[in-house]
């Protein structure tokens, strides 16, 4: 596949034989827009019409109508390029040429080459020796990383789960006075609940439905919603929604605690949660 026909607007034939001509820049006064202006620059650069070492040349010769800081141009030059390996697929002349531009870009320090990594297809990063893996292997490597990120779920062991952690935590809870849980003290018990977990191989979800209980247990002790934010936000609205399902079954005779109630105030005050996710 062959780059689409383009009429260059602000690339025109006179600008390009300045270009050639000239060792310095020379700045238009007509303002351009940077994204149309490097498209067509990159464009007629892989037609063959302009040397590469001119295009430095021709981006200081012009005034941008937007304001384009180094950062902005680099992204620019790196979405042409990548837009380009999109169409131009076939090995030959075009190809070769927009890979030599793109080694150009990266070597003269225009475009940082994590830029194009991040943009260009993988075959072309290999042709281009910007990366060390061949295409087809780094394409299997993101399918296993993406796969691992999105789907692979955190199992945890209870056959390995001892009740000595849970104990521990319980007792670390629901202690009083000053050896309990106050806001100078929640940190070093974030601390420790993360470390009852590890030695222990504890739930952490489970760990979140114990905290909350004792909660609910101490409405009068704020310095729990100081170990809230530790654990998932989503998951409150799931474990208190599970409680007050558990007593509108059937064959639950007893009513909704009062306590219960009053966490969800407190959670719902505290804007962990909203009334609708309840």
């Amino acid at each position: 596949m062959s780059l689409l026909p383009l009429e260059c607007k602000f690339v025109t034939e006179d600008h390009i034989r300045e270009w050639k001509a000239s060792s310095g820049a020379h700045v238009h006064q007509v303002e351009v827009p940077p994204t149309r202006f490097i498209y067509e620059l990159c464009w007629t650069a892989v037609q063959g019409d302009l040397p590469f070492n001119k295009c430095r040349i021709a981006l200081d010769s012009v005034e941008f109508s937007e304001t384009a800081i180094k950062e902005d141009m680099a992204s620019i030059l790196a979405d042409a390029i990548a837009h380009m390996g999109q169409e131009l697929t076939v090995p030959g002349d075009l190809r070769t040429r927009l890979i030599e531009l793109a080694k150009w870009l990266a070597e003269s320090g225009l475009v940082p080459i994590r830029l194009l990594q991040e943009r260009c297809e993988a075959e072309f990063l290999w042709e281009a020796d910007m990366i060390k893996i061949k295409a087809t292997d780094l394409k299997s490597k993101e399918v296993r990383v993406n796969t691992r990120l999105l789907y692979q779920q955190t199992k945890f062991n209870l056959l390995r789960e001892e009740s000595e952690g849970y104990a521990k935590l319980v007792t670390l809870l629901s202690q009083r006075g000053p050896d309990g849980l106050t806001e100078e003290s929640a940190p070093i018990v974030i601390s420790t609940i993360k470390s009852l977990i590890g030695h222990f191989d504890l739930d952490p979800n489970r760990i979140f439905d114990i905290v909350l209980e004792c909660f609910e247990l101490q409405p009068d002790n704020m310095a729990f919603l100081e170990l809230i934010p530790s654990f998932p936000r989503s998951h409150i609205s799931h474990i208190l929604g599970f409680q007050f399902q558990h007593y509108q079954r059937p064959e639950v005779a007893d009513a909704v605690p009062l306590g219960l109630y009053i966490l969800a105030a407190t959670l719902i005050k505290a804007e962990f949660i909203d009334l609708d996710s309840m």
